[in-house]
C-alpha cells in the first residue's frame, strides 16, 4: 500500500515557508512509539534510532491525539541526537567532565558531548554505539565497574593515563518512561586541580629554597671543613712522624687559624724533638700516650759502631768549613743507610756513630739489616771519597764494629734528662771491633755472634782470634765484604770478593792450626793477587813473629 507524507516548513509558527508532498511506503503507525503512545495514552520517548528520512540518529516524541475517546492519530516531535551532544557538550559538571544519557537496560547511548562517538558504523551501517563499545576507553572503565560492584557513585583510575575520576549513575525518573540513566565521568583535578598546582608550585619553590640554602650550607661548611680537614691531615702526619707535609695558607678563620698554628708549632717542636731522640722511640711514645720514665729491659740486639781513621789529624788541617762538610756528609751517610734497614741512631760521639737493631721495634732479621746498613755506609763512604778526592779534598776511611748479643736497652738517665740506649759487654765488644779495623786496615769488622746468625746470607773472610777488653776468651772475628743474597749494587757480592774470602779462609785455617809456615805462603798468595791487602801483610808479620818467638823459647839442643 503507498501512503503521502506531506510535509510542511515554518520559519516562525504559523508562518509556513513551503510544503512538499512525497510517495512512501512506510506506515508511520508502525514506527517506534506510536502504538505505546496510543496504548498508554501519554507521552512516549522512543529510543535513539536511524531517522528513515535522513540517515541520523534521532529521539522521536510522541503524543496521541483523541476526539472525545476515540484515537486519531500521533503528533510527532524528532530530536536530533545533536542538540543533545550540544547540550550536554555546554552544561559540563566541571571543566573536564563529561556527561551522558545512556539506556540503563542495553548500554545503548542516547546522547553524548562528542557526536561523533555516540554512533558507529557496523558493516557499513551508522549504529548507535553502546557503554560497553563507545570509543572512549574512561567511559567503558566507568561502565565496567558499575557492572562490576553496582556502585552509583565511586572513583576510578583512567586507563589511559591512570587519571582519578568520579563516576556517578543517575537515573531518569520512573514517570519517563524509558529506564535511562545521566552518567557524569569528572576528574577530580577539575576540583583539587588547582590546589595540586599550587602544592606543586610551592614544592618547587621549597626545592628550590632548600638547594639555594644547601648551596650556602655547602659553601660555608666547605670554608669552615678545608681548614679543619688540613689540621686534621697535619696532626695525623705528625702523629705518623712525617714532617715533609706542605703548609697551606693560614685560614682566615681566628679560631682555626690558632688551631693551625698550634699544629705547626707541635710538628716543628716534634722534629726538634726527632733529631735527639731515635723515631722509632718517638714514634712509640706517641701512639701509647705513656710519658717516658727511667726503665730498661734484657733483649738480643745488633750494635754498630762507626768511626773515621785518623779523624783528629783531619780536623788540625782542614779550615773549619770544609771540615763541617766532610764531617756532615759522612754523618747523613751513614745515618740514612742506618734508617733505610730499620735501625736506631742512637748517639754521635764526636765522629762516631752508635746505633743498634731490634729496638724498640722488633725486627727478626736484625742481624742481615745491620750488615745491609753496614755494606750501604761503606760502599757510599768510598763513593764520596772518589767525589772529594776529585775536588782535591782528602779521602776519609770508615770503620765500622758489629756484634749481637744479649745486652740492657731502654730510657736511662736523670729524671730531668733521658736518653734512649743499649748497655752492656755486647756493646762495649762492638766498640772494640771498630777500633780493631786499625789494626787489620779493614772497614767492617764484625763478631762471631754475627757470622754464626748470618752465615747463610753474608760473604765475610777471618782476621784472627782476638781477646778484647771485658772478654776472658778469645773469639774469631771476621771482615764483612758483602751480602751473598742481594742483587743491590751498595751490597751485592763484588768482582773478586769471593776470590780474596776463599784465598783468606785457607790461610787462615792453615794459622789457626799452628801451620805458621804453610800459613805465611798463603797470606803471601794473597798479596800476589791482591798487593794492597792489609790484613795479609799484619798476618804474614803475625806468622813471622809467631816463629821467631817459637825459635827462642825452644830449649837448646
Amino acid at each position: 500500500m503507498q501512503w503521502v507524507r506531506h510535509r510542511k516548513f515554518f520559519d516562525i509558527w504559523p508562518h509556513q515557508v513551503g510544503a512538499y508532498d512525497v510517495p512512501t511506503d512506510t506506515d508511520i503507525r508502525l514506527l517506534p512509539g506510536y502504538q505505546a503512545a496510543k496504548t498508554t495514552r501519554t507521552l512516549a520517548v522512543t529510543e535513539p534510532a536511524i531517522n528513515p528520512d535522513t540517515g541520523f540518529p534521532i529521539l522521536f516524541l510522541r503524543v496521541p491525539i483523541f476526539h472525545g475517546v476515540d484515537f486519531v492519530g500521533c503528533a510527532t516531535a524528532n530530536i536530533t541526537i545533536d542538540v543533545l551532544s550540544r547540550f550536554l557538550d555546554k552544561h559540563r559538571a566541571s571543566a573536564h567532565s563529561t556527561t551522558l544519557i545512556a539506556h540503563r537496560n542495553n548500554g545503548k547511548i542516547i546522547a553524548f558531548p562528542d557526536k561523533q562517538k555516540g554512533v558507529r558504523i557496523e558493516n557499513g551501517a551508522l549504529k548507535i554505539a553502546t557503554l560497553a563499545d563507545i570509543d572512549d576507553p574512561d567511559v567503558r572503565e566507568a561502565h565496567r565497574q558499575h557492572a562490576r560492584t553496582g556502585a552509583n557513585k565511586f572513583v576510578f583510575q583512567s586507563p589511559t593515563n591512570g587519571e582519578d575520576f568520579i563516576a556517578a549513575f543517575a537515573n531518569f525518573p520512573g514517570g519517563f518512561g524509558q529506564p535511562w540513566q545521566v552518567i557524569t565521568l569528572t576528574p577530580i583535578d577539575d576540583f583539587v586541580g588547582t590546589l595540586k598546582k599550587t602544592n606543586r608550585l610551592m614544592m618547587a619553590v621549597i626545592i628550590g629554597l632548600t638547594m639555594v640554602e644547601l648551596f650556602f650550607i655547602f659553601f660555608a661548611s666547605r670554608r669552615l671543613s678545608r681548614p679543619v680537614e688540613n689540621v686534621s691531615r697535619q696532626l695525623q702526619a705528625i702523629e705518623s712522624l712525617n714532617f715533609d707535609t706542605p703548609t697551606r695558607p693560614p685560614s682566615t678563620i681566628q679560631e682555626i687559624a690558632k688551631l693551625e698554628s698550634a699544629a705547626s708549632l707541635l710538628r716543628t717542636s716534634l722534629k726538634s724533638f726527632s733529631s735527639f731522640v731515635p723515631l722509632d722511640v718517638v714514634r712509640q711514645l706517641i701512639r701509647s700516650g705513656i710519658p717516658l720514665t727511667l726503665g730498661v729491659e734484657p733483649r738480643f740486639l745488633t750494635v754498630f759502631f762507626s768511626d773515621l781513621e785518623n779523624f783528629s789529624s783531619h780536623s788540625e788541617t782542614l779550615a773549619p768549613d770544609d771540615l763541617l762538610v766532610q764531617i756532615s756528609t759522612y754523618l747523613e751517610e751513614v745515618s740514612s743507610a742506618i734508617s733505610e734497614e730499620g735501625g736506631t741512631v742512637d748517639k754521635f760521639i764526636g765522629d762516631g756513630v752508635m746505633a743498634f737493631w731490634n729496638a724498640p721495634v722488633e725486627r727478626p732479621d736484625h742481624v742481615l739489616r745491620a750488615c745491609t746498613a753496614a755494606l750501604r755506609a761503606a760502599r757510599r763512604m768510598e763513593r764520596v771519597n772518589d767525589v772529594w778526592e776529585a775536588e782535591g779534598r782528602p779521602r776519609i776511611h770508615l770503620r765500622i764494629g758489629l756484634n749481637c748479643a744479649n745486652v740492657l736497652v731502654g730510657n736511662v738517665g736523670s729524671s730531668n734528662r733521658l736518653s734512649y740506649t743499649a748497655l752492656g759487654d755486647g756493646v762495649n765488644v762492638a766498640a772494640r771491633l771498630e777500633g780493631i779495623n786499625k789494626l787489620f786496615g779493614t772497614t767492617i769488622c764484625i763478631s762471631d755472634s754475627i757470622f754464626d746468625q748470618a752465615r747463610a746470607d753474608i760473604l765475610a773472610r777471618p782476621l784472627k782470634r782476638v781477646q778484647v777488653k771485658g772478654r776472658k776468651t778469645k773469639f774469631m772475628i771476621y771482615e764483612l765484604l758483602a751480602v751473598r743474597t742481594s742483587d743491590d749494587p751498595e751490597v751485592k757480592v763484588r768482582d773478586r770478593d769471593e776470590q780474596l774470602s776463599a784465598m783468606t779462609w785457607q790461610a787462615s785455617q792453615k794459622f789457626e792450626a799452628g801451620e805458621l809456615r804453610a800459613a805465611e805462603r798463603a797470606y803471601r798468595d794473597i798479596l800476589k793477587e791482591f798487593p794492597e791487602d792489609s790484613l795479609a801483610r799484619f798476618m804474614i808479620a803475625e806468622c813471622t813473629g809467631k816463629q821467631r818467638s817459637d825459635l827462642a823459647s825452644m830449649p837448646p839442643a
